[in-house]
């Protein structure tokens, strides 16, 4: 990853409300933040992840649905040896868990 978990984890955040405030409604905000980074350079499955977990956890807080990205969320899981997502965000891991377990209990 090209970011440190937490400092991935501000961008996102900071993103969301810009597009917010520009007035993008649930269904646009995602795959305008989404566009911040996935056309990056060394943009990874790991880092994909974990901007879906930011994006899951912001759209709650607001009382957003956000169903389409738990279930994005989801296949990517799916998709990933969780010794990978270990391996890439290394001492942050923990850090990960517990963001990825208030997700789950969305």
């Amino acid at each position: 990853m090209i970011f440190e978990y937490e400092e991935l984890k501000e961008c996102v955040e900071e993103d969301f409300e810009r597009f917010y405030k520009m007035g993008f409604d649930e269904k646009q905000i995602f795959p305008a933040v989404l566009n911040e980074y996935e056309h990056g350079e060394d943009f990874c499955s790991v880092e994909n992840i974990c901007v879906h977990v930011f994006l899951v956890l912001i759209c709650a807080e607001k009382n957003m649905n956000c169903n389409e990205i738990i279930e994005k969320l989801n296949q990517l899981l799916d998709g990933v040896e969780e010794n990978e997502i270990k391996v890439e965000l290394g001492n942050e891991y923990s850090k990960f868990i517990t963001d990825l377990s208030m997700v789950r209990k969305i």
